[in-house]
């Protein structure tokens, strides 16, 4: 009686596809994930009454179509591989692989302008913007360097020739992002009233702006980490994929905060009484306080009140009322 026929062999060499096709498909998830949230943000906003400048409306759809269209792309470049490439040896990249850093820049650098603006008008100064700006503007170069070569690159062997690149673009990205982060909650926290609402309305508002952009930065920096540290792998996609979505939903959530912020105010202010100012709306709060400061003040010192907006245009829809020391002519 003969032996058993041996089991045929390989008869191509053997990928592990979990280290080229499961951190774009991990990704992508998160990616959809933050889509579903972001349409949230966009209902919100297009409900609510308050009208922005056409500028901002206009980036706020721009960016929600963008985010649409790459979603869409992101779903192809997975379907490709795993449906119309199915057992095929990972070597080359999806074809619409260039579309996810190009939409990080269309996305991202106007975001970035935003909150420079933002910064520019809280400080009515020029020279930190401007450095804020020019890291804005290295990223971008750098971003543009590495969608550029994507697809000469063109296969996952390849990836190592995007890094010089890719480092530029992320790690100035992150920082911008937290100078942008920095320098708002700076900016804000010089708004401070000494009156109690005021005070932890600013609060909201910074811790608000500190952590939409500290997550932003930690996903840059995770992915250039994951991108110099683990070469060979695309285990960086896990946090690259994502981040376009990341920068929509901090500007709509910083938008829509207004609204909320507003509600809360309302709510707390009632029974109290003072010289808070909200959209047009006058809200009582700690006019003892007010008394008090202004009895403590020397007899040759006279106090106005200025009513002073945060972010310029009433960018959060919010506007102070600051007691101010001035010395009597």
């Amino acid at each position: 009686m003969s032996a058993p026929a041996p089991p045929p062999g390989p008869t191509g060499p053997t990928v592990d596809v979990r280290l080229s096709y499961g951190p774009l498909l991990i990704g992508i998830f998160f990616n959809m994930i933050l889509y579903g949230v972001l349409i949230g943000q966009q209902l919100t906003y297009f409900k609510m009454t308050r009208r922005d400048p056409l500028w901002i409306t206009a980036l706020v759809w721009g960016v929600f179509f963008v985010e649409t269209a790459n979603t869409v792309f992101d779903m192809y470049m997975m379907y490709q591989p795993l449906i119309l490439e199915y057992g095929a040896v990972p070597n080359l990249l999806p074809t619409l692989f260039v579309t996810q850093p190009l939409c990080v820049l269309v996305v991202g650098f106007p975001i970035q302008l935003f909150f420079i603006w933002r910064i520019r008008t809280l400080t009515q100064k020029r020279l930190i913007p401007g450095i804020i700006l020019v890291f804005a503007c290295v990223a971008v170069g750098g971003g543009i360097w590495t969608t550029v070569l994507i697809p000469i690159v063109a296969t996952f062997k390849n990836i190592p020739q995007l890094y010089r690149s890719a480092q530029i673009w992320l790690i100035t990205s992150g920082v911008t992002d937290l100078c942008i982060a920095a320098s708002l909650a700076s900016a804000l926290r010089s708004k401070k009233t000494g009156f109690t609402m005021t005070d932890s309305v600013v609060d909201k508002i910074i811790r608000m702006t500190v952590q939409t952009g500290v997550v932003t930065a930690l996903f840059s920096i995770l992915d250039v980490v994951c991108f110099l540290t683990l070469r060979g792998k695309t285990v960086n996609f896990v946090w690259n994929i994502p981040l376009s979505k990341l920068y929509s939903n901090c500007l709509l959530s910083t938008l829509n905060a207004r609204e909320y912020l507003k509600t809360n105010i309302s709510a707390g202010s009632r029974g109290q009484q003072g010289n808070f100012v909200l959209s047009d709306q006058t809200f009582a709060t700690d006019r003892k306080l007010d008394s008090q400061k202004q009895m403590q003040m020397p007899p040759s010192l006279g106090t106005f009140a200025q009513e002073e907006t945060i972010g310029g245009e009433e960018e959060y829809g919010i506007r102070m009322t600051k007691v101010v020391e001035r010395a009597c002519v």
